[in-house]
């Protein structure tokens, strides 16, 4: 497919999804199971088309689940998954006051909160994990990013002043 395409866009996100059976990062970098980014362009794709003609599309949501407890990646309730956008998971953190948390090998953000004696995980993308994806296509030469899907980000322009700084550092 290389010689006859001039990018090829990476969904580099949806590792777990709504219906996944444990809470967990949308798109990690990196993951103790081998599912991630990383993994992704080193396991083929980057073996089978040069690196500058492949494009990492990065997520501006996460997911939330109802989940057995607030341990990190803990298991889900079936069917309780769902889509929370950079506005809604913004929101959810100034309107609860939430600690957000680091997962180090994955590396993104994600949280626990009770709502009416419900347990619920969100695992999502915010300045400092857009900004580690960067700094990824940097490392191995991708492309460019694409981003799925323009307008969750709400209001917040924070994460384009993220893009836009590494454009700039870029040229």
């Amino acid at each position: 497919i290389a010689p006859v395409v001039d990018h090829l866009v990476l969904m580099g996100y949806d590792f777990y999804q709504p219906g996944s059976s444990r809470a967990g990062p949308v798109a990690p970098i990196r993951s103790s199971d081998g599912k991630s980014i990383a993994q992704a362009l080193e396991g083929s794709i980057q073996k089978k088309i040069p690196s500058e003609k492949i494009i990492l599309a990065m997520p501006f949501y996460g997911y939330e689940w109802q989940t057995t407890s607030s341990e990190h990646k803990s298991p889900t309730y079936p069917e309780s998954g769902a889509m929370a956008s950079y506005k809604r998971v913004n929101q959810l953190i100034k309107d609860k006051d939430i600690e957000v948390q680091w997962d180090t090998v994955a590396l993104s953000p994600w949280f626990s909160y009770q709502d009416s004696g419900i347990t619920k995980q969100v695992y999502f993308e915010n300045d400092t994990s857009i900004g580690l994806k960067l700094q990824l296509v940097n490392q191995v030469n991708l492309g460019g990013v694409a981003i799925w899907a323009l307008g969750y980000e709400g209001k917040d322009a924070s994460v384009w002043k993220v893009i836009e700084d590494w454009r700039r550092k870029e040229r």
